[in-house]
């Protein structure tokens, strides 16, 4: 049995398509059906089934998932403890983070790191929290960064920082001119909110409910750089990370507004396999990205004072 059918075999059992699953694995559709066919003779049994045009799993495919995807986890944890014998001169670190962490923060972090171990490969991943802690439980990454914690028991969680989330306006909207508004003020407007999966949305609509504000949403959009230009362009108004509007609150093209008796703050967390190994340059950047986390944490609570 190949550990690289394993992989192509977690691939098509994510995606249930032959052809998504090659582009996620880097083989063509029928050198992945080859791979899929071999694996079956090697182990005597069927794994996927057709169902009219779709594919499914065979009760064997799903027995097979979680001691592949173990196998596989501990190819990568070999792989880590080999290249420890070489200390940080060489290794491959594969990171995930949601939006808001992997656009604003992880690569601040990520330049640091490589100034210190230029010689250690850095893949990042950016996508919704619960594509990364997915892919965290699913050994596609070796430690996330996200949003929230919408995961069972099959991850550690570290605390990392506080994020705030701000209502931003466009500079010629109504409420620009007032450094506060109420709730009330905010039922008629329209909003632009995330899309379902991201921490941001959740925060969002679990503070709204405790507020007992229901919002009209004109669309939902899947990253924050979206949703900050249609705010531009005056299509509603939105909550989102302060991290992610800096540079437009420093050139006044959105305006940040205080909602008195809403105030959303969440935490965002590292996420990794607890059955996971991590390695020196592994922990190398978890502890680098909490020290910068603490120092984001002290300069909030400066500002929260």
């Amino acid at each position: 049995m190949d550990v690289r059918d394993l992989q192509v075999f977690l691939s098509v059992a994510k995606h249930l398509n032959f052809t998504r699953a090659g582009e996620e694995v880097h083989l063509s559709q029928p050198s992945v059906s080859v791979r899929m066919r071999q694996l079956e003779r090697d182990l005597g049994s069927k794994l996927f089934e057709q169902l009219g045009k779709k594919v499914a799993l065979t009760e064997a495919g799903q027995l097979l998932v979680p001691y592949a995807t173990r196998v596989i986890a501990a190819m990568s944890d070999a792989r880590h403890a080999i290249d420890e014998l070489q200390g940080l001169e060489r290794g491959l670190l594969r990171i995930g983070a949601s939006t808001t962490p992997g656009m604003y923060l992880i690569p601040r972090t990520l330049a640091n790191f490589k100034r210190h171990y230029p010689k250690i490969e850095v893949h990042l991943a950016v996508k919704d929290t619960r594509q990364i802690e997915d892919g965290v439980i699913r050994n596609e990454f070796d430690f996330g960064f996200v949003g929230g914690h919408l995961a069972g028991d099959e991850v550690d969680v570290l605390p990392w920082m506080t994020d705030h989330l701000v209502l931003v306006v466009p500079s010629n909207h109504h409420l620009a001119r007032k450094k506060s508004v109420k709730i009330a003020d905010l039922r008629k407007e329209m909003f632009i909110l995330r899309e379902a999966g991201s921490a941001t949305r959740a925060a969002v609509a679990h503070h709204l409910k405790k507020a007992d504000l229901e919002v009209e949403t004109v669309m939902e959009m899947d990253n924050p750089e979206s949703v900050k230009k249609a705010v531009q362009s005056g299509l509603g108004i939105a909550f989102i990370s302060k991290f992610a509007v800096e540079t437009e609150l420093k050139a006044k093209s959105l305006v940040a507004l205080g909602v008195k008796g809403l105030d959303i703050n969440r935490e965002l967390k590292i996420v990794y396999r607890k059955d996971k190994h991590l390695g020196r340059a592994a922990q190398a950047f978890v502890n680098m990205a909490r020290k910068s986390g603490k120092a984001n944490r002290a300069h909030f609570e400066d500002d929260s004072q």
